[in-house]
């Protein structure tokens, strides 16, 4: 990658660590000084420490640069490399462990937020925050999560009841909408119904019953671990998303659907390489869409919409990857009067959990986007991914939904009079 770059900067204005840290143009001629400089050499060290931070930490990964890049480089994949490089064998057997027991972690982290939503905000939140602050510095900044203001609700513990007879697809609620729920600021309009809860409504509404399998908590897109350089974590969880995916669909015979853009991403397009050959004939064989294609092509034309004035959405780098902001923007025309999208919108820098370890990147990368929001009054804020809105929410101080939650908001029939 480093020999290949012209640095012409095309990728820079896109990069969400642009104005805090480093570029994905820095960071390879970084690596290039690195080892021109000779081995162990004071210059030399400096940089390896610094780069820590400046290159490897507050790198969101999200591809955008690939996008952006004439020569197709993908500097996020160079920085999980790095990443990979750093974990020993403790470290893999850990992350492998995590994936293992991935359930467990789902529950205690709507048992954290529960209890954060139980006591006052102001001491609930301080109180938080000081404790999840002392267990950085004890463990690790890069492995525990800060508290911070804009935490969401807890999503329900328990996911709607669903029957398999009759389903038109295979729903598969992502893990972070598994956990997260709706914006603790939820209120004059905001929809108070979770993002699961909302597609199963909207799709029995339409005529296009979905299914939620019930042994679906514990499963991931992988990504997480993709991202922080678990290999072994992600080969694990990626196979067996995929073959669950298989018998949930009955191989292939139904469409599996995805409520988090980041993570029909991982599925579809980020598990190749780690997969088994059996896996990879199967996963070849899946029909796996996003919620926003769902909702747009399936769902819509099935509903009848009682339009919003006006809407601000946040196109997710996942979703740019998948082609899907054009067809986001489509359907939030169907949804409203006027249909903002701000100039300055690009990776809001969460990039999973990295804004929970790393608040600073995050606040960064949208504080353009933030200015253009807040300018203006609107009747819904949108994107398609729940860590994005949680984002989106620390930069505006206003509540980010799914797109699906305000498409079921704006199709419910009329009340009786």
């Amino acid at each position: 990658m480093a020999d290949t770059c012209v640095e012409c900067g095309f990728c820079e204005p896109v990069c969400p660590s642009r104005l805090l840290t480093t570029t994905p143009r820095q960071r390879i001629v970084l690596r290039r000084e690195m080892a021109r400089q000779p081995q162990g050499s004071p210059l030399q060290r400096a940089l390896i420490e610094q780069y820590e931070y400046d290159g490897i930490e507050t790198c969101a990964a999200d591809g955008n640069c690939v996008l952006a890049c004439p020569v197709g480089i993908d500097t996020g994949k160079l920085i999980k490399y790095f990443r990979s490089r750093e974990h020993d064998e403790r470290a893999e057997r850990s992350g492998l462990k995590a994936a293992k027991h991935w359930t467990t972690f789902e529950r205690a982290t709507r048992g954290t937020l529960r209890m954060g939503g139980g006591i006052s905000r102001a001491v609930g939140d301080g109180l938080l925050r000081a404790v999840t602050r002392a267990q950085r510095r004890l463990v690790s900044a890069e492995l525990l999560p800060e508290w911070g203001p804009e935490m969401p609700r807890a999503a329900p513990p328990r996911l709607p009841v669903t029957p398999r007879e009759g389903a038109a697809a295979v729903y598969v609620p992502s893990c972070v909408n598994r956990m997260f729920g709706i914006s603790r600021q939820a209120n004059g309009g905001v929809p108070a119904m979770s993002v699961v809860e909302a597609m199963v409504t909207v799709s029995a509404r339409a005529g296009m019953p979905v299914w939620i399998p019930a042994d679906v908590a514990g499963h991931c897109c992988a990504v997480p671990w993709g991202s922080k350089g678990y290999r072994d974590g992600h080969a694990w969880m990626a196979n067996k998303i995929v073959e669950s995916l298989w018998r949930w669909t009955e191989g292939g015979q139904l469409t599996a659907v995805i409520d988090a853009s980041s993570c029909t991403h991982g599925v579809t397009s980020e598990l190749g390489t780690v997969l088994t050959d059996e896996n990879a004939e199967r996963h070849a064989k899946l029909e796996i869409i996003d919620a926003t294609d769902w909702a747009h092509d399936r769902l819509l034309p099935r509903l009848d919409v009682s339009k919003a004035g006006a809407v601000v959405v946040h196109p997710t780098c996942s979703g740019r990857h998948l082609g899907m902001d054009r067809r986001l923007r489509k359907l939030c025309v169907e949804l409203a009067e006027d249909v903002f999208v701000p100039p300055s919108a690009a990776c809001c820098g969460f990039a999973g959990d990295r804004g929970f370890l790393h608040p600073e990147l995050t606040a960064s990368a949208t504080q353009e986007e933030a200015v253009e929001v807040k300018g203006r009054a609107f009747d819904a804020h949108v994107s398609t991914n729940r860590t994005c809105e949680i984002g989106m929410e620390r930069a505006t101080d206003r509540p980010y939904v799914h797109v699906i939650q305000i498409l079921e908001e704006l199709t419910r029939p009329a009340s009786p009079a």
